[in-house]
């Protein structure tokens, strides 16, 4: 019988760069930087919301989202790093456009290739609470 080598995910306490400036991406809300850092079929999903696959449906996707929003501060409480998947757990402080600030928890699992582009992003949080008044 073969031993099926273990994987260990580690968390060193510190955010590593390609996380760090793929956020950075996201609370800029500059979406032509978000977009360079994922691959052409990359498969992303939000929520319980239907996976996007390709760059063009998450632009779609994002762009609504984006009109609902002002911005975004991610605040990283934990990242786990095995091999080529990281998961990131976060406090997410929205501004909406009314004014109101809500800062509300995410968790987030990413997949990259070897060449560093990202395929798979899953994220894990409810926003519901940004549209209740």
């Amino acid at each position: 019988m073969t031993e099926t080598p273990l994987h260990t995910a580690q968390n060193t306490g510190e955010t590593p760069t390609w996380v760090t400036e793929l956020y950075a991406c996201f609370d800029s809300l500059d979406m032509e930087a978000i977009l360079a850092r994922f691959s052409e079929d990359a498969r992303i999903r939000f929520g319980n919301a239907e996976p996007t696959v390709g760059l063009d449906e998450y632009r779609a996707t994002f762009d609504g989202f984006l009109g609902t929003i002002r911005g975004t501060t991610h605040r990283f409480t934990q990242v786990w790093e095995c091999g080529e998947s990281a998961v990131l757990v976060a406090e997410v402080e929205y501004t909406c456009h009314n004014g109101k600030v809500m800062c509300l928890p995410a968790a987030t699992v990413l997949h990259r290739r070897s060449d560093g582009l990202i395929d798979a992003m899953q994220v894990f949080a409810d926003v519901t609470p940004l549209f209740t008044p």
